[in-house]
């Protein structure tokens, strides 16, 4: 499949991962926005809220999925009969997490048990994206990242929109607009940035190690989305591009080129100006303001505070957590959050060290499994540094809390896995 599929992909020739890139980039995340237009942190009524916080939408654009691979042959026997003793034995372990954490520990079981059931949505979504992705002889990976800016480009207009023409004031819940919970579809602004971010992250590595044409083809589409990250203020996300970056020159034991390195420090430096040229100039949309040297804690955003409350509520219950999701309304810093903010505490507080092990290993196993191909191979370098954007931010964000980042995981993992499964054919 040619370049110019990729500059303009064809409805008729759409591929597996061009599906999956309208999806995921574009019909989700601008339902998302028109399904929830709030204009503060929190919208009525409370059963909506809790499907925007769950991300529901997302697992339901998921089972679309699921149900449209097992009418063309995905079983979930087949996958799990060719999975190694040792995958075995880690899904056991966090299918007792999830289940008996949420029956029996949780507070709020319903909303625990809904959580346990879309993590389980998410284990079969990739399962089924992995069955698609071998089914397509014609798949081209390279067709996923540029649909993910086109969705950017839409959900960017709908941004422009909304803090142009937003409604008076009076009329929002609470009577005024916060306009770090504004954004079209995102809970926050940090859940925007993060979004971005994780794109950015792998045109970054197109940019940086592509050849020259893919070099200079994904250069605007960098300048972009990493635009939008500097504009939202996410620490998160830049760090997670530095460490993308150096996880690339570490494994692929060279530098990039140095037109590739002034390309893309001449990029980053025009997007960081365009950021501070745009910025709506309030303090959530910055990455740095004086209030963060008063202490550790301001300088992480109250995540220390968190993670400490949430260890020791944990504590409570070790082996078997709190329940899915739990962190909600079992640990309070002065307001609630959804999830800590770091994956290894997530796991714990949820399932306990029963269903974390699970979890971890089967992380693990995965990036293990899949590291070589991702960065040797060009075509998916790209969707590799996603990958690892998340992965990475998850220890400071909540990438594997909300659906519409883990979706982003299964697709890249379930690619990884497609092709490393298809090179051991070939040999």
């Amino acid at each position: 499949m040619g370049h110019a599929v990729i500059a303009k992909p064809s409805i008729a020739r759409l591929d597996v991962f061009g599906w999956l890139g309208i999806a995921t980039g574009i019909l989700m995340p601008v339902l998302a926005a028109l399904v929830y237009p709030v204009y503060m942190h929190q919208m009525q009524p409370a059963w909506a809220e809790w499907t925007r916080l769950m991300e529901l939408p997302f697992v339901a654009c998921e089972l679309v999925v699921v149900q449209f691979a097992v009418r063309t042959g995905y079983r979930d026997r087949l996958i799990w009969m060719s999975l190694p003793c040792d995958v075995k034995v880690a899904f056991g372990l966090l299918f007792v997490g999830l289940t008996v954490s949420s029956v029996l520990f949780s507070k709020n079981t319903a909303a625990s048990v809904t959580l346990s059931l879309t993590t389980l949505v998410h284990l079969r979504f990739c399962g089924a994206t992995f069955f698609l992705i071998r089914s397509d002889r014609n798949a081209d990976v390279r067709t996923f990242l540029p649909l993910l800016v086109l969705g950017l480009a839409a959900l960017t207009i709908l941004t422009i929109w909304k803090f142009k023409m937003p409604p008076p004031e009076l009329t929002v819940p609470g009577g005024k607009i916060e306009w770090a919970s504004a954004l079209p579809g995102f809970i926050s602004i940090r859940h925007f940035g993060s979004w971005t971010g994780a794109i950015a992250a792998g045109l970054l590595l197109a940019v940086l190690y592509g050849d020259k044409e893919q070099s200079q083809r994904m250069a605007p589409l960098y300048l972009f989305a990493v635009g939008l990250t500097f504009w939202s203020g996410t620490r998160a996300a830049v760090l997670g591009l530095a460490v993308v970056a150096l996880t690339a020159v570490v494994s692929l034991k060279r530098l990039p080129s140095a037109a590739a390195l002034l390309r893309t420090g001449g990029l980053s430096a025009l997007a960081m100006l365009g950021a501070v040229i745009f910025s709506p100039g309030l303090p959530e949309f910055m990455l740095f303001v004086q209030d963060d040297i008063q202490s550790a804690d301001a300088m992480a955003a109250g995540r220390l505070e968190l993670w400490h409350d949430t260890f020791f509520r944990w504590l409570a219950s070790p082996i078997f957590g709190w329940g899915s999701g739990s962190t909600f309304w079992e640990v309070n810093i002065g307001w609630a959050h959804t999830q800590p903010h770091n994956t290894i505490f997530l796991f714990l507080i949820s399932w306990g060290v029963v269903g974390t092990v699970g979890g971890l290993w089967l992380l693990g196993r995965s990036i293990f499994a899949t590291h070589r191909i991702g960065m040797d191979d060009a075509t998916l370098r790209p969707l590799t540094g996603t990958l690892y954007s998340l992965l990475f931010m998850s220890l400071l964000e909540g990438m594997l809390y909300y659906p519409r980042f883990i979706m982003i995981v299964m697709i890249a993992f379930a690619a990884l896995f497609a092709s490393r499964q298809r090179q051991a054919e070939e040999k």
